[in-house]
């Protein structure tokens, strides 16, 4: 991430997987789980929840002792040292290319710098050029905030940082910046005392091959390989890839990375009127201007970019975003960067699919898979009793802490899998990719179930004779528990997906499937309209009027999820979503986070509400979002990416409404366009927006935001979808 300094450059440098603690800090690393079985205490829990209403699980809490942290990698320098008097300073940002520029002036002599990181060749390129001659040039790799300090040193032309986060166990690093300069010998541009390069004077350009690595093994994140999750050392892969790098033009390796960038990008096109002419003002100046009463080439301009921030921070082979994407200058950032997933890793993840990015997700699927499903085994055993299926729980790091830390409040959230389970559906709903489902998907879905058919219990507080959950704590919110609806409705859609998916997953289990029926016919679904019209956070019903928290867990099922939504049509359920949504505020009142606002625009809009989801939305962008762009957790530091990504939820809710189908669901999909499309936004269009089932739709909107046209390609649709039928706002049929 260039700075855009004029004399001295500074790029702040990030590799997705350094991180400080796990067994890179301690050889007794156990992913947070106790060395004994808890299970035991589990029935104790449970009768005095049952008997009081509420409990107390602290004999299942443990510690987040070598949790460890994302860290920053360092920053490359880039000196030119006898710039003075700078005139005409522009840089952007290309979203579509992935490409930073930035251009100036100084004695009549014109300098631009660009910078981008190419997928294809596994490096990112930082080229600075004139249009006569460049000063002289030094290029530097540094990291003063971490301890132990890494070494740098210097050989023909490349700059290599190395360190390890620990002596002799710590995570080691490696970071390399060759230096090409046409028509120099790079054997002479290592400065005496070997903590640089110097280009001298006269050059056209400079260009630096910056890659880096890790011994990050993912792969060894099982038992065989004692969760030990170490590869091998970096550097020679690292030495490789700069050096097969440098021996290409600038313009090959430019032209490899849009291709490959702008493919991704231009899949989904959201155009928005600029009746403002704030195409022609800095961005800084437009967001910090920016107001409640909104800017539609703001609020397209966001969507892009939390387009943009996704294709940059998830691609095949690396970890999925974090809490800050992959972009911290702290050695211990927030929360240490890690994976809180009781939304915002969730939040992480929305509108990839609609947008025709659900292929980047795949680092997801591996993160589960490889450092959630192993270790996950062993918690659901040691802490439940649980002999199959794998759980975990809110805050997660990259070596497969699994297990609760020490506050129930936040770390008895074992649901985590079923949410992620979502996306799970959701990936093979879109591309209806069998040989996915049945390689990848349906195995964090079964494992999800197995676990979740051994916990329920019948209730025996209310003694209907429902299955629940206990204990349970709501998000954040309230006391340990029984029969919160956040947990019933989402392990409602767990084994209404598997029932649904039964003939593409392969699974021979007729055992299993009948337990998944039986159970799921006695589920409480988590869907009670309480005393005052809302819909209930706990089954025993101790919701509060306008009780402002942060989190919207008891409409997970409206959304993201869809137990409650099917349910559109029906007037009382609408109408109690409508007086929980008033009733929790506006997301300003509970610690003013952005991605609280992105989510309550998200259910606006679902809920065919324009005005209150458009209110959201820029009132989160007013609130939360800084002069770069990023999203703000209140408003002011730390950064926090996940509002960035949440945009487009928000955005995609006021677009279409193209629900998740019950397995009871037979006649045809009806997909509504423009439910919640604001006056401000008219005469828009979108182009590429993906269907459940496949197929994609372009349509326009005319100036009060209601569909006139629209152009569907269904030809990509799997022949076992029920026909689409597209309505617009008000219920009337349009032919696409």
């Amino acid at each position: 991430m260039p700075l855009g300094t004029y004399g001295k450059e500074i790029i702040n440098l990030n590799i997705d997987s350094l991180w400080s603690g796990g067994p890179f800090e301690s050889e007794d690393y156990q992913g947070g789980n106790p060395n004994v079985s808890k299970a035991d205490s589990l029935p104790g829990i449970r009768d005095t929840i049952f008997k009081d209403g509420k409990g107390d699980l602290s004999s299942l809490l443990g510690d987040a002792e070598h949790y460890g942290s994302y860290q920053v990698l360092g920053n490359l320098t880039v000196d030119i040292p006898d710039v003075s008097n700078v005139q005409n300073y522009k840089r952007s940002l290309d979203l579509a290319m992935g490409v930073y520029e930035d251009r100036f002036d100084v004695s009549g002599s014109g300098i631009k710098r660009e910078a981008f990181c190419s997928y294809p060749d596994h490096v990112c390129v930082y080229q600075v050029s004139s249009n006569s001659s460049l000063p002289a040039v030094t290029v530097g790799l540094e990291n003063q905030v971490v301890s132990p300090a890494p070494k740098v040193s210097c050989s023909d032309g490349s700059i290599v940082l190395s360190g390890q986060t620990k002596k002799d166990i710590g995570m080691i690093y490696n970071a390399r910046a060759t230096v090409v300069a046409p028509g120099v010998d790079s054997g002479n541009l290592c400065s005496s005392d070997g903590s640089g390069v110097s280009v001298p004077k006269g050059q056209n350009e400079v260009v630096i091959i910056f890659a880096a690595g890790t011994n990050y093994d993912s792969s060894k994140g099982n038992a065989e390989s004692g969760f030990s999750f170490k590869g091998e050392d970096p550097s020679e892969s690292v030495q490789d890839r700069a050096n097969k790098a440098s021996q290409k033009s600038y313009s090959d390796l430019k032209s490899a990375h849009t291709k490959d960038f702008s493919e991704l990008f231009n899949k989904f096109t959201f155009k928005l009127p600029d009746q403002n002419g704030s195409a022609s003002k800095p961005t800084d100046e437009l967001i910090s201007s920016y107001t409640d009463s909104g800017d539609p080439f703001v609020e397209s301009l966001l969507f892009d970019y939390g387009r943009y921030l996704f294709i940059s921070s998830s691609r095949a082979g690396s970890l999925p975003p974090n809490l800050q994407g992959i972009w911290t200058e702290q050695s211990s950032p927030s929360w240490g960067a890690d994976y809180h997933a009781n939304i915002n890793l969730q939040m992480n993840h929305w509108g990839a699919e609609q947008t025709g990015l659900g292929d980047q997700m795949e680092p997801l699927w591996r993160y589960i898979t490889e450092t959630w499903m192993p270790r996950g085994a062993e918690t659901a055993k040691l802490l439940y009793g649980a002999n199959e299926g794998w759980v975990t729980h809110d805050e997660m790091n990259i070596f497969g802490h699994t297990a609760m830390k020490n506050s129930a409040q936040w770390a008895n959230y074992p649901v985590t899998n079923a949410w992620l389970s979502q996306h799970v559906w959701d990936r093979f709903d879109y591309s209806r990719d069998t040989n996915w489902y049945q390689k990848v998907g349906y195995p964090i879905l079964k494992g999800t179930a197995q676990f979740w058919l051994s916990q329920l219990v019948e209730d025996k507080h209310f003694n209907d004779g429902t299955l629940v959950v206990n204990p349970c704590n709501s998000p954040e919110h309230g006391p340990t528990t029984f029969g919160c609806t956040h947990y019933q409705q989402m392990i409602w859609e767990v084994f209404d997906h598997i029932l649904r998916g039964w003939e593409f997953s392969g699974d021979t289990d007729i055992s299993f499937k009948k337990e998944v029926s039986s159970k799921l016919s006695k589920l409480d679904t988590g869907i009670h309209i309480g005393s005052w019209g809302q819909i209930q956070e706990w089954k025993i019903g101790q919701d509060q009027k306008n009780d402002t928290h942060r989190h919207l867990s008891n409409l997970n099922g409206w959304y993201p999820g869809y137990s409650i939504s099917t349910q559109y049509a029906n007037s009382s359920i609408t109408k109690a979503i409508e007086t929980t949504l008033y009733s929790r505020g506006t997301g300003k009142e509970d610690q003013n986070t952005g991605w609280g606002k992105m989510w309550r625009s998200s259910c606006w809009g679902l809920l065919n509400n324009t005005d209150q989801a458009y209110s959201e939305l820029t009132l989160g962008i007013q609130s939360n979002f800084a002069d770069n762009g990023f999203d703000m957790y209140t408003g002011s530091p730390p950064f926090q990416i996940d509002a960035n990504f949440g945009v487009l939820g928000a955005v995609m809710s006021m677009l279409v409404r193209d629900l998740d189908r019950t397995r009871e669901m037979t006649g045809k999909q009806e997909v509504l366009l423009g439910p919640a499309i604001p006056s401000a936004w008219g005469e828009g269009s979108v182009e590429g927006l993906r269907l459940r089932g496949g197929g994609v739709v372009d349509f326009k909107w005319d100036d009060n935001g209601k569909v006139i046209s629209c152009q569907a390609d269904l030809e990509g649709r799997a022949s076992d979808v029920p026909d689409v039928v597209f309505f617009v706002k008000g219920g009337e049929g349009i032919e696409c």
